[in-house]
Order: C-alpha cells, then sequence, then structure tokens
C-alpha cells in the first residue's frame, strides 16, 4: 500500500478546497485498498483463487486499462470515484451497523431474554388496571360461550366430558404465559374437532351400536388418544416455532383451504343431522345421507322436535346478530348458546321427554388425573399418526394466526408467527399431559372477547377461572343435557365457519383459477372424505408454490443510446412461456442478462431453458454472454453443477462467457464447485465498466448483460 502523505507541497494546489477534495479522495481510496487487504487475509484456502481473480482485477487490469480510462476524460472519473465514495460509505455504513448490534446483544440481559420468551412477563408489569372492568367482562362472556362448546365438542369427538371442559382451562393458562395475542381466545375449534375425529374414526373406531361395556371401553381409548394427538400437534408446532417457519402457514393457497372449510362445515353439518333424529351414522357424507333416509322413519319424533327447537332459536339469534339493529343492540350480549343448554337441560330433567332422549348422564366433579393411561398403545401406532396430525396442525394455525394479525392491526400492535407456534404448541404439548383435546383460537370467541372489551389476556384468566369452577362443581349438573342440544350448538358452529365472503370475492375479482382451486378442494373434500381432502389441499398448495418460486426473474438489458456505460431494461421475464419470442433480444451477437433472485434446484432449469430460447430466437449467431450476478444472492449445489454444465457447453461451441459483480458468498460457491476454474479469471469482473472494456476488446461491438 502506498505510503500516506501528510506533508503539502509548495503550489501544489491552487486552492484549499481543491487539496481537501484530493484528500478525502485520497484516504477513501486507501481505506477501501485496506478493507479489501484484511479482508483477503482472513480468506481461508478455498478463497485463494477468489483473492487472485480480485487483487488482479483491482491492480493489474486497472494498470491495463488506463489508456483507455483517460480516454473516457472527466465523466467517466467522475463515475469511477463516484463508485468508490459509495463503496466507501456503504462499507462504513456496515461496519458501524455490525458494531452497533455486537453492542446490543451484550447488552441484552437474561431478565430481558426471558422476558422475550415468556412475553406475559413484559406485559404484566405494565398491566393498566383500567382495563380490569372490560377484561372481567369479556372473560366471563366468553367462559358463557366455552362452556356449552366444551361439553359438545366433547360429543363430537366422543370422548369424555371433563376432557372436552379441561381444554376450556389448561390451554387458556399456558397461552397466558407464552402467547403474544391480546384477544386470542384459546378452546376447542370446529375445524379441528371435525378433523380429529375424523381421525379417532379411524384409530380406534365409533362407539356406537356397541354393547355398554365395549362402548365405556372405545371411549377411553379414543379419550387416550385424543390426548396423544393434541401431544403430537404440539410437537409439530413446537418445531415450526423453534426452527422459524412461521411463513409456511401462510404459503398455502387461501382459495383451496377456503373449499376445504367449507366442505368441513357441509361435513359437520350433515353428520349431526343424524343426532338430531336420534340416528347413527358413520363414513362420509354419501353414506350418511344414505343411512338417515333409510333409517328417518326410526328416529325419535321427541328428539327431532327439541333438535330442532334449539337449532331453530340459536340460528335465528344469529341471524339478528348479523344485521346488527339498532333497537336490538343488547342482543349482541345474549349467551344463546348457553340459554339453550340450560332450558333444554331444564325441560329434560322436569318432564318425561328424558325416556325419549339420550343425554350426556351421571359425571363426576374434579379435574381428571396427569397422565397418559394409554398402556395398550404402541410407539408403532404413534409412530404412524405422528404424520397424519401435521395437516391438522396447519390448518388450525392458519385460523389462529389469521386471527392474531386481525386484532393486532385492529390494535395496533405486533404479533409473531414463530412465537404464536410455540405458545399453541407449548398448550397442546403440558396440556396433553393434563388431558386435553386438541386447542386453537377460536374465530368466533375471539370476536366475542373483542366486542365485549377484552383488552389483555387477563380475559383468558377469567375464562379458565369460570370453566375451573364448573369442573369442581357444576358437571353432576349437565347429567340430563340431551345429546340433540348438543348437536344443535355444534351445527350453529359449523354455520359460523362458511366463507360465503371468499367464494364471493373470487367471483367478483373474476380469479377463475382460485375459483377452480376452490371447487376443486370442495368437491373433492366432500366425495372422498376430510382426511383426502385435507391431503389433497395441502399436496396442490405445495405444488402451486414450487410452480410459482420455478419461475425465474431474469432482466435483459442493453447498451444506453445516450451513455454509452448505461444499460437500459429491454425485457422482464418471469415466465418462459409468456415472454415475446418475436422480439430479437440479441444485440450485435452478444446476450445482456440480469438475474434477480437466488439460483436453486427449482428454478435453474427454468433458467437453463429461457437462455436457450433467447439463443435460439436470435437472428445473428451468439458470440458472447455476460450475466451480471450482483442481485444473486445466494446458489445452491444443484444449481452451481447445472450453471458448471451450461459453462462448459457454451465454450465447446465458442461462445465468451463473463459473470460481473458477484457476491463473495456466490463466488465462495463458484470457487468450490469449479465454475472460477472452468470460467477463467480473465471472465470475472467486480465493475460492469471493467468488463465492457474487456469484452469489447475481446469482441467487437459488444454489449452487456
Amino acid at each position: 500500500m502506498k505510503e500516506r502523505r501528510l506533508i503539502n507541497l509548495p503550489g501544489e494546489f491552487d486552492s484549499d478546497e481543491e487539496e481537501r477534495r484530493f484528500r478525502e479522495e485520497e484516504l477513501e481510496e486507501e481505506e477501501i485498498e485496506e478493507e479489501s487487504e484484511e479482508e483477503n487475509d482472513d480468506n481461508d484456502e478455498n478463497n485463494d483463487l477468489i483473492d487472485k481473480v480480485w487483487k488482479e482485477e483491482k491492480r493489474g487490469r486497472g494498470r491495463e486499462g488506463n489508456g483507455r480510462r483517460k480516454k473516457r476524460g472527466e465523466g467517466g472519473n467522475r463515475e469511477r470515484k463516484g463508485r468508490m465514495k459509495l463503496n466507501a460509505r456503504l462499507n462504513e455504513r456496515m461496519m458501524k451497523a455490525e458494531a452497533t448490534l455486537d453492542e446490543f446483544k451484550e447488552k441484552i440481559s437474561l431478565d430481558q431474554r426471558i422476558k422475550y420468551y415468556i412475553p406475559f412477563l413484559s406485559w404484566i408489569n405494565q398491566y393498566n388496571f383500567s382495563f380490569f372492568k372490560n377484561d372481567l367482562i369479556a372473560g366471563m362472556t366468553v367462559s358463557i360461550m366455552l362452556l356449552p362448546q366444551c361439553l359438545a365438542f366433547a360429543n363430537l369427538l366422543e370422548v369424555r366430558t371433563s376432557l372436552g371442559l379441561q381444554t376450556g382451562f389448561f390451554p387458556l393458562l399456558i397461552y397466558l404465559f407464552f402467547g403474544t395475542s391480546k384477544q386470542l381466545a384459546m378452546g376447542p375449534e370446529t375445524v379441528v374437532s371435525i378433523l380429529t375425529a375424523s381421525l379417532l374414526d379411524n384409530i380406534v373406531g365409533v362407539p356406537d351400536g356397541a354393547i355398554p361395556s365395549e362402548r365405556d371401553h372405545i371411549i377411553d381409548k379414543r379419550t387416550v388418544w385424543a390426548q396423544l394427538i393434541a401431544g403430537m400437534i404440539g410437537i409439530n408446532l413446537l418445531l415450526l416455532g423453534v426452527f422459524r417457519l412461521g411463513f409456511l402457514v401462510q404459503m398455502f393457497s387461501r382459495a383451496l383451504l377456503s373449499g376445504f372449510i367449507n366442505a368441513v362445515a357441509i361435513h359437520i353439518i350433515i353428520d349431526q343431522l343424524g343426532n338430531l333424529v336420534d340416528i347413527s351414522t358413520k363414513g362420509e357424507i354419501p353414506e350418511i345421507v344414505k343411512e338417515i333416509s333409510r333409517d328417518m322413519p326410526k328416529g325419535s319424533m321427541t328428539a327431532l322436535i327439541m333438535g330442532f327447537c334449539c337449532l331453530g332459536f340459536l340460528i335465528t339469534v344469529r341471524i339478528l346478530k348479523a344485521f346488527q339493529f339498532e333497537r336490538l343492540k343488547w342482543l349482541k350480549y345474549l349467551p344463546d348458546i348457553l340459554i339453550t343448554v340450560l332450558v333444554a337441560t331444564l325441560v329434560t330433567h322436569f318432564t318425561s321427554v328424558k325416556d325419549d332422549l339420550k343425554v350426556m348422564g351421571p359425571r363426576r366433579t374434579g379435574f381428571l388425573r396427569p397422565g397418559f393411561g394409554g398402556s395398550e398403545i404402541t410407539f408403532d401406532q404413534f409412530v404412524e399418526v405422528f404424520p397424519k396430525t401435521f395437516a391438522i396442525a396447519i390448518i388450525g394455525m392458519v385460523e389462529s394466526i389469521l386471527v392474531c394479525q386481525i386484532y393486532a392491526s385492529k390494535l395496533n400492535y405486533r404479533v409473531s408467527n414463530n412465537r404464536e407456534l410455540v405458545a399453541i404448541g407449548l398448550a397442546n404439548c403440558f396440556g396433553s399431559i393434563f388431558k386435553i383435546f386438541p386447542t386453537f383460537g377460536s374465530l368466533g370467541r375471539s370476536a366475542v372477547n373483542f366486542q365485549s372489551g377484552g383488552r389483555s389476556q387477563i380475559s383468558s384468566l377469567i375464562t379458565a377461572s369460570i370453566i375451573g369452577l364448573s369442573i369442581m362443581f357444576l358437571l353432576p349438573y349437565f347429567q340430563y343435557l340431551p345429546r340433540v342440544a348438543l348437536a344443535a350448538v355444534i351445527i350453529n358452529a359449523s354455520f359460523g365457519i362458511f366463507e360465503f365472503d371468499e367464494l364471493l370475492f373470487l367471483w367478483r375479482v373474476k380469479a377463475w383459477k382460485d375459483l377452480s382451486l376452490f371447487f376443486f378442494s370442495f368437491i373433492a373434500t366432500n366425495l372422498l372424505g376430510i382426511e383426502t381432502g385435507i391431503s389433497l389441499t395441502i399436496a396442490v398448495s405445495l405444488l402451486l408454490l414450487v410452480k410459482h418460486t420455478s419461475f425465474p426473474h431474469v432482466v435483459v438489458l442493453q447498451q444506453s443510446d445516450i451513455n454509452v456505460y448505461q444499460f437500459e431494461e429491454v425485457a422482464v421475464i418471469r415466465d418462459i412461456n409468456l415472454f415475446d419470442e418475436k422480439h430479437d433480444y440479441i444485440n450485435k451477437g452478444i446476450l445482456i442478462l440480469r438475474i434477480d433472485e437466488a439460483l436453486y434446484f427449482a428454478n435453474i432449469g427454468q433458467i437453463r431453458e429461457l437462455l436457450l430460447k433467447l439463443e435460439s430466437n436470435g437472428s445473428v449467431q451468439i458470440r458472447g454472454i455476460v450475466i451480471v450476478a450482483n442481485n444473486i444472492p445466494f446458489i445452491d449445489a444443484t444449481a452451481a453443477h447445472t450453471v458448471l454444465e451450461m459453462i462448459i457447453e457454451w465454450q465447446h461451441r465458442g461462445i465468451t462467457v463473463c459473470i460481473a459483480k458477484p457476491k463473495l458468498k456466490v463466488l465462495n460457491m463458484m470457487a468450490r464447485s469449479g465454475i472460477l476454474s472452468a470460467l477463467g479469471k480473465e471472465n470475472l469482473f467486480y465493475d460492469l465498466g471493467s468488463a465492457f472494456d474487456w469484452l469489447n476488446q475481446k469482441i467487437p461491438n459488444v454489449m452487456i448483460i
């Protein structure tokens, strides 16, 4: 490095300002050289070739081009100095940012880390007790809604009643400590419950039609498996959260998921229609409809009347609440579900209809003993079922995170997808030890929580306290609760998950492709079953994701007519099947490309095919290709191998290939994969202008990519 000169020679500068500018430029050049030498000293043996290329590029090739650079005049010098100043400023900012980050990491105390992973500790000290009144009202309101839903979904899964109530208790307490949403109401969720019930039917079987002793054994086995499924779902969510894969829940097609959810709603309604008339049904929708039509004369008229009375009342209140009449504002606070359950229980208890109805029967108070009582469950069965719970976890998280984001946006606070995955995963994992079935955030209960004034998870604490008191003292009073009333509650909840707005939106914007995906998922789920439907939904979503990410983002450039050292975009190509094949992108035998994304296994084949098409559509034979790589963040092994094959193929056909401005990470992969050796150090450039000078000398009338 040249020695820094500190003494001003007499008469060297015309003015102090000129001297100051000269000193600044000289210092900037020396700092850039020092940083480059320090970085090169830290590289390992794999980077020796890179060091050699960059040093020769900056020094040797710079000297070779001195004569040509002088001919550029003052405009070229100003452009070079501007680039050097910009690089110096960027390097300085990066160094300051790294120093600030290191300092910040050192200052983070253990207490701050604990508060980060347990959000409850960070907000409870700042809790505004003026919100307590609203949180108390919201918690009581949600508990009135949650209590009968816990009983109803336990009936849907055909497990012990206590399991349903405990699902409305333990997960709420765990989410209170680890969740980041202030309005999310945890507990049983409609779609997840029907998916779990379908999985239990395939694993254990259904208790209907069995003798009493065998029926109790099946219910006990379903209870244990429901616990295990909750734990498996929790493990799935924890793994996604710990490895920061929260983005996955937003990568599934909304149209496909909407079609699947609407199909699940239809399935729940048709399945519960059998309970409304006291008919045992099983199987998919076609079989259920056939059984109901065949056994309708054998059904209970008493069950039919009470069931439709309960359902009629619930639907009427739902419609009135939806219209939000000015004179009926009090309706939104009406506990319609609780009223239905209480009235049905009282009518059954004090009249003779209990002889014609199936009721819940005697129930013991108190919490179930923690632990897993499934000695009959083998490890092979566990391994077989575990992958099936991943789909349930994804479906549940899509709705839960959607709810979190809706209310975070309304109240101007932030939620983290990954931390939500951890929080709900812990709620299911630890909850399964204390005997619950799968639990997620509910859109309906969260809306009630928000509308009732809930502004923190203290409302969930109130809700859990009321559910806990119910487990301890109120279970015996539900002895005469008719199952038809619970069926009505489930059907009413199913109406709430229909997504007609999504269908109307797709129709309004004329998204015919999304509409076809919606109906594909809807029809497949209804005809082939819930498990097949969810498998197809996830598979098609991933297929569409891979298809769209495989489309390359390639920009074709040409030299500017105004400034020969600038290049203009001629075309931006995102789909190799849609670009204009009639246009000639090759100018004077040179193809100019800029790739604006990573090169990896999914898109490298498309890029190779695109280059072949561009070459074949040219009016003249291609003689050179230059790729500007400053927007390529990384290259994986598959892409590197393909690029090496492409370079060798081009060289055999007499085509000169150059790469300009690659990132250091990309250079490392190019060195390890043999691309630099095949390309040659003379074909690698750190500056677009230098690449242009060299190619202009080697190939006349050249243009760069």
